[in-house]
């Protein structure tokens, strides 16, 4: 039986069609949607404002074939952006099906709008109400709980409230400090009901953050780094607006040395002199004073010893990181403000900056080894993660953003890929595997004449759902190129046993569990679609198959390259 929404009442469209158009006009291009039964007002609704030549006011849907792909298409616009784009799954299965992208939201804490769709309320016939078996297992107790954990803010849409409120607060939520995903859920019947026209304006979505730090903590702060000898700052995540040039203008100015541990983006430039390395354990020991910018795991206690003796000043938006149960890292000086406007301040106080010939010649020291270690393993022949690190980076300019997903070969390509503009670099800021390859899609629809480059390990490719993420590259008309790093194993189980348990059994019969099972052709998945696909196994061939596929990538074709890692 077919029906319609009843609009006699003078009303001239519906909830569904009021959220779609509240989101257009707060910034949202795009709706990484996976459809279920539950999405009908909002796919009626689309069909009714293209009818009526509204289709630009609404954003685009991108059909995505699984949860995880659209959750991560989301991130990677949003990192690249800072503006929250928008997510549709179908009830509680595909709010499952977020998983591990949603706790990588929230650890990285990107903004992102989620709707989902409830199991309908109504046994009687009638728009919106049941007519499938399937909304009976639909029907849950509690959906909101599989997710509210990661979520800055949840709710259900119940009429009569405006939808376009209750949108405006969750996008608002979204972009909050510290900023994280959204949830909201809605019946069919909620969505189908007809609300007037507005009459009146809603207030807009606030983007806040605290301000830098006060004229007194200011002079503090500056105090505190002209006493100093050797300032060294740890950073991992983005200090906000313009924050790069910020920090640069700060070691250079303060003589501070600077840390990039567990980076989410690119904070300051890798090929800077006084960038001295993604571990602070060596620079630790020079330093008589420690600042802790924007930073969630500033270092790992049972890894690195940090000195009784000196001083650690944070300077954080959320310095008591209430999202982590556990937070072991004992602070002396704590400054709740914004990073990039705080060292902005301080910048303009210092007087005079400490020498900084320390911190140059450990930057000199970590350039010379990475490119020691690159020509040992190019002069033995030998087709290793550096190398293939090394001649990723002869395709990396400006323009390029690249995706980082690898595990145990991150330190390869940070130390072999010398970025140093602006949102060329992103992590997941997680433990969820597999985003790389769905983030470069939010990444080049963020930044189209960006070239995009993911960089994944092989059990990651398949954590990304490779099948779903060619087609929503398709569909996204965002062509990436994906390398995948392929080590054929879960190598990370691998160290981890040997490191817990050395001379155990384990790790004497050479951590058998690290496998995952026989090895394969990932390139293979990609032939699905007319990309440029190709595995090698060959250094001799490594720069004539980059050479290609970075030519189809730059020509709007996908690439998948499947690289077969030497031990």
């Amino acid at each position: 039986m077919t029906h319609t929404a009843d609009l006699s009442d003078g009303s001239d469209s519906t909830v569904a069609e009021s959220v779609l158009c509240t989101l257009r006009d707060n910034g949202v291009d795009y709706i990484f949607a996976n459809f279920g039964t539950d999405h009908t007002p909002l796919i009626e609704a689309a069909a009714r404002l293209r009818d009526d030549r509204e289709e630009d006011s609404f954003p685009e849907f991108i059909p995505c074939p699984h949860e995880y792909v659209a959750l991560s298409a989301a991130h990677g616009y949003a990192a690249v952006t800072g503006d929250p784009q928008a997510v549709l799954v179908h009830v509680d299965v595909g709010t499952q099906n977020l998983g591990a992208a949603m706790h990588n939201a929230h650890r990285a804490n990107v903004p992102i709008f989620v709707m989902a769709g409830l199991s309908p309320v109504s046994d009687a016939a009638g728009l919106g109400g049941r007519d499938h078996p399937i909304h009976y297992f639909q029907d849950v107790f509690d959906q909101t709980s599989i997710v509210s954990e990661y979520c800055r803010w949840t709710n259900e849409y119940q009429p009569p409230a405006d939808p376009r409120e209750v949108v405006r607060r969750g996008l608002e939520r979204a972009a909050s400090t510290p900023p994280g995903p959204t949830y909201l859920s809605f019946g069919r019947e909620a969505f189908e009901s007809p609300v007037p026209k507005p009459t009146q304006e809603i207030g807009t979505v606030r983007q806040t953050r605290p301000t830098g730090a006060d004229r007194e903590t200011v002079a503090d702060l500056t105090d505190q780094i002209e006493e100093a000898d050797r300032p060294l700052v740890i950073t991992s995540n983005s200090l906000g607006t313009d924050s790069v040039d910020t920090l640069v203008s700060f070691a250079e100015t303060a003589g501070a040395g600077v840390v990039e541990h567990i980076p989410s983006a690119l904070c300051f430039p890798r090929d800077h002199d006084l960038h001295v390395g993604f571990d602070a354990t060596e620079a630790l020991a020079h330093a008589d004073l420690l600042l802790l910018l924007e930073t969630d795991v500033p270092w790992v206690p049972s890894e690195t010893d940090v000195p009784s003796d000196l001083n650690v000043v944070q300077i954080d938006t959320d310095p008591t990181k209430a999202a982590y149960p556990h937070w072991p890292f004992t602070v002396d000086h704590t400054v709740m403000a914004d990073p990039s406007e705080t060292i902005q301040a301080v910048t303009g106080q210092i007087d005079e900056g400490a020498d900084n010939t320390v911190w140059r010649e450990m930057h000199r020291e970590r350039i010379e080894t990475a490119s020691d270690r690159v020509n040992s393993d190019r002069a033995d022949d030998r087709l290793t993660p550096t190398v293939l690190s090394n001649e990723i980076s002869k395709y990396v300019d400006e323009d390029t953003i690249v995706m980082e997903g690898v595990v145990t070969n991150r330190q390869a390509t940070l130390h072999q890929i010398p970025l140093s503009e602006p949102g060329s670099y992103f992590w997941r800021g997680g433990a969820g595997l597999g985003w790389a390859v769905p983030a470069g899609i939010g990444a080049k629809l963020a930044s189209p004449e960006s070239r995009v480059i993911s960089l994944i390990g092989d059990g990651g490719y398949l954590f990304s759902n490779p099948a779903s993420s060619i087609i929503t590259a398709e569909n996204a008309i965002a062509p990436t190129l994906t390398v995948i790093y392929n080590n054929e194993s879960w190598e990370a189980v691998r160290e981890a046993t040997r490191s817990q348990h050395g001379n155990g059994a384990s790790a004497m019969d050479g951590v058998p569990e690290g496998s995952y099972g026989r090895s394969v052709d990932f390139s293979r998945i990609a032939t699905m679609s007319d990309g440029y696909t190709r595995a090698i196994d060959d250094i001799g061939v490594v720069s004539e198959a980059l050479n290609e596929a970075v030519d189809a990538v730059d020509n709007g074709t996908n690439a998948v390259l499947d690289v077969r890692l030497d031990e």
